[in-house]
């Protein structure tokens, strides 16, 4: 359950925060352009898929959201 709620948390960080998919494609509306509601409706269709996608699901948004914070602390750490 908990895989669940921080994959859901770092797939809306992922398209909302990091990306800004949702003015990119032009779908700012909810649930796409809230970070809460985004991360609810993922968690409700990460519930309900097989373990295998949600495994897949985690290591793509972890690993996408961890890089990008990685990446800004080295950032400012170097300059």
């Amino acid at each position: 359950m908990i895989q669940i709620i921080i994959t859901s948390v770092c797939a809306s960080l992922f398209f909302n925060t990091i990306h800004n998919l949702h003015r990119k494609w032009r779908i700012n509306f909810k649930p796409f352009s809230c970070g809460s509601c985004l991360a609810s409706w993922v968690g409700i269709v990460l519930y309900f898929s097989p373990e295998l996608i949600l495994n897949i699901a985690s290591v793509l948004f972890i690993s996408g959201v961890v890089a990008s914070i990685t990446e800004t602390l080295i950032y400012k750490i170097w300059n």
